[in-house]
């Protein structure tokens, strides 16, 4: 086994990039709401009903995108090139496929916005915003696919590194188009809309390029053209195998004495079924969580625009927490998947351990920040005074909600990366479908305690989902050793 600063060090070395890299991507939210803020408050809550519906999507693509990193992750662990090349080119169909049938019925829904019951003076702002943004879709996949690949081989400073040039080119585009500079014309929201197409544009082709012309997935990539990549790769190899230890076993460390646990798919066919299956179970369970906040965004919507476009605010500040702590959660992952491959379920159980201390300390620091500087923080997205007091008024009941809410991110990556997803959603059902929405209801609506209620039953889902999944994860391993 391991020692724990061993464990501590190599979460840090994988996760780092991650956060960072999502740290990008939260300023790059960030700075979207504050410019469509700026721009106006219309503006403003059209952004939050169309980001309402696509967050839901976006992590519909993330969960199938995490089925790339158990499998992925094992096979690099035990050193199966073949296995890896293959997951590679499974990865990429069936987040592609997936994306494609999203569209499909994105587009069905463009038809059908006002079932939604939203402001009809919002729907002419809404629908070019939701339009652009369904077409970038596919791109977000593609990249999706491609960066859970490359991370599940350790590499993760190349994502960060994609992902910080794609959020600049971003805000840049954001102020050039939404405020019409540069003699172009004053687009407003939609010129948010092309801005962030163009920068998912800018994900999927770069990370294209780096993976099938880069020397450092040659080994792997040279294998799905069919070509003969003995005698081009051993110094892929070797640079492979002095990678830090910390991050993964060498190819004879992760065979010797290891019986091969993976079950190489021989077509393609088997290989894309196999990683829907791990995918799909995922993908809903993230949907779930979504729809918990997604949900209590058009309860908002019911009470009026100035609820909703405070929910807008306090959503983005969260998923700052959010996106730390998945980070972390992913570095879990990787290791974890390495470690499977290899059987060392000692070192398993120590990553979660480790990964669960280090993210509760992370939230705790970060959520101490925010509310002290609550003031200044909201006064960043808007100046308008009666969304900002409410900002104020919903920010306890974020606090409230992330012991719960970094539980449930590091037992939920946990069981990805050993596989153990069969019962995710039902999980995820108790905990959102039959808890957080209707204690939303409850108490914002039913009970009339406005927007404040609705923010106090999202605690109550998270901290179920938290439980639960601590639960089916001991189950799994309880037995193991």
């Amino acid at each position: 086994m391991r020692p724990i600063s061993s464990h501590i060090k190599a979460i840090s070395l994988l996760g780092l990039p991650i956060v960072v890299g999502q740290l990008g991507v939260i300023v790059q939210g960030m700075a979207d709401t504050i410019m469509v803020g700026q721009y106006g408050t219309p503006e403003l809550s059209a952004s939050a009903l169309v980001n309402n519906i696509y967050n839901f999507i976006i992590f519909f693509l993330l969960g199938i995108s995490y089925a790339t990193t158990p499998i992925t992750g094992a096979a690099f662990g035990q050193g199966d090139d073949e296995s890896v090349s293959r997951s590679l080119k499974d990865s990429l169909i069936v987040n592609l496929s997936f994306s494609a049938i999203l569209v499909f019925l994105l587009t069905v829904l463009y038809f059908n916005l006002d079932i939604l019951g939203q402001p009809e003076k919002l729907m002419p702002l809404v629908r070019p915003y939701y339009l652009i943004i369904m077409l970038s879709l596919p791109f977000l996949a593609g990249f999706n696919a491609l960066k859970q690949f490359v991370e599940a081989v350790g590499e993760t400073n190349i994502p960060m590194h994609v992902m910080l040039v794609s959020n600049a080119i971003n805000i840049a585009l954001n102020a050039i188009l939404i405020y019409g500079m540069m003699g172009l014309p004053e687009w407003g929201l939609f010129g948010a809309g092309l801005a962030t197409f163009i920068a998912r544009v800018f994900l999927f082709v770069t990370m294209l390029v780096v993976v099938f012309r880069g020397k450092r997935f040659r080994v792997w990539t040279e294998k799905l053209k069919g070509e003969n990549a003995k005698g081009k790769t051993d110094s892929l190899t070797a640079h492979r195998s002095n990678r830090p230890p910390e991050t993964g076993a060498t190819r004879s460390e992760a065979t010797e004495g290891v019986d091969n646990p993976l079950t190489p798919h021989r077509s393609s066919l088997s290989g894309s079924f196999r990683m829907a299956r791990i995918g799909l179970p995922i993908a809903v369970q993230l949907c779930l969580e979504s729809a918990s906040f997604n949900i209590a965004g058009m309860f908002m919507g019911w009470i009026g625009d100035i609820p909703l476009a405070a929910h807008q605010v306090i959503c983005t500040i969260s998923t700052l927490v959010f996106m730390i702590q998945y980070g972390i959660g992913a570095a879990a992952a990787i290791r974890i998947s390495h470690f499977q491959g290899r059987r060392e379920w000692d070192n398993v159980k120590r990553t979660v351990r480790i990964a669960w201390a280090m993210g509760l300390f992370t939230a705790l620091i970060i959520v101490g920040g925010i509310y002290l500087f609550r003031y200044q923080i909201t006064g960043i997205y808007t100046d308008d005074q009666y969304v900002q007091s409410l900002c104020f008024a919903l920010i306890p009941s974020f606090i409230l909600y992330q012991l719960g809410d970094c539980t449930q991110i590091i037992f939920a990556n946990s069981l990805r990366a050993i596989e153990a997803v069969s019962r995710m959603v039902l999980y995820a059902f108790i905990s959102y479908v039959l808890v957080s929405i209707p204690m939303s209801f409850l108490l914002g609506i039913v009970l009339g305690y406005g927007a404040q209620g609705i923010w106090m039953g999202i605690p109550f889902g998270l901290s179920t989902a938290a439980l639960l999944f601590i639960y089916e994860f001991k189950r799994k391993t309880k037995n193991l050793c």
